[in-house]
């Protein structure tokens, strides 16, 4: 069912082959609750095409960050909540769900992994015809 839908790109939004995007939890909630509360089967499989490859990079980098600064931000949060409390259970409570509403937050900025082998990520990386963008072509002088 998967590999009957059409590609499209999530950087370019553009119909275009590519790697495809990695099924995880956030992924398959987002699915369910168009399928279920909205009604709407997405036609498309989401990729990654090769042209966005780099600028995917960026911005799922990007992400990773800004979510485990978001987690530390919550962290530091609840422990300094259940020690103004002096260890209450309730402030716990409260610390637990400070922590998973910073997650949420960081999930703003959401950009799926790729379902690729490691290999193909330094091939992907590397460019048309193994290429190294930051090298240049190959046989010139940088």
């Amino acid at each position: 069912m998967e590999e009957s839908r059409k590609p499209r790109c999530i950087i370019c939004n553009e119909q275009k082959d590519g790697l495809g995007i990695k099924p995880d939890a956030v992924v398959g909630t987002l699915r369910w609750l168009n399928g279920h509360t909205f009604k709407y089967k997405n036609p498309y499989r989401p990729v990654v095409c090769r042209g966005c490859f780099l600028k995917y990079r960026k911005s799922r980098a990007t992400f990773e960050r800004k979510r485990a600064i978001y987690l530390v931000i919550g962290i530091v949060f609840a422990i300094v909540l259940v020690l103004a409390s002096k260890g209450n259970a309730y402030s716990l409570l409260a610390g637990l769900g400070v922590i998973a509403f910073m997650y949420l937050l960081s999930l703003i900025n959401y950009v799926p992994e790729l379902d690729m082998p490691q290999k193909t990520a330094v091939n992907a990386a590397a460019g048309p015809a193994g290429q190294n963008p930051k090298i240049g072509r190959k046989g010139s002088k940088s």
